[in-house]
């Protein structure tokens, strides 16, 4: 004899079958949810490393290492030019120009150092980039063989040092001389 389900027991097994189906969605929107938080997250740090190292590249690839850099100082945020040979968009030894605008951080790479705010002229002779966001600080000391950089984007302070090889003073043919 055929053994079948009766009505009941489809009915029962489509019901359990549905409460495990809502909490299985529920499940995958609150993963999909925490991915979306997380993946925002991934991208800002993302970002915030690139400029970081974008500056590592700029102060190590300078044109003349020890040069002092030009840095302007006003009441929000801090300017900061040099000329390098790190090009992201192909120049040969550009001016880079930090500085903040609308509360968001560009580097501009140009032949000649450009006033800020730029020109409509200046324009067509510049690359801006944006490099970050949401910025209420700014701050670039140097001293000596070193820069202190210091910002402040969504609230959350950051600062990191980077600190140049240092030149020896003393002379060092005069000790390859020396007879032992």
């Amino acid at each position: 004899m055929k053994r079948a389900f009766t009505l009941i027991e489809v009915v029962i097994s489509i019901a359990i079958f549905s409460i495990i189906a809502i909490y299985m969605y529920q499940a995958i929107d609150t993963m999909r949810k925490s991915n979306d938080i997380n993946s925002l997250r991934y991208d800002e740090d993302t970002r915030e490393q690139k400029t970081l190292k974008l500056f590592y590249n700029d102060l190590f690839s300078q044109t003349d290492l020890y040069a002092a850099s030009n840095i302007t100082n006003t009441d929000e945020f801090d300017i900061f030019r040099l000329r390098t040979k790190n090009s992201i968009h192909g120049m040969i030894n550009p001016c880079v120009t930090y500085f903040v605008k609308d509360n968001s951080l560009f580097r501009i790479e140009s032949k000649d150092f450009e006033a800020i705010p730029l020109t409509h002229e200046s324009v067509e002779r510049v690359r801006v980039d944006k490099l970050m966001e949401n910025l209420t600080l700014f701050r670039i000391h140097e001293n000596k063989n070193s820069y202190i950089i210091s910002y402040k984007s969504n609230e959350k302070l950051a600062l990191f040092q980077i600190s140049l090889p240092r030149v020896s003073t003393s002379n060092s043919s005069s000790r390859g001389n020396q007879s032992i």
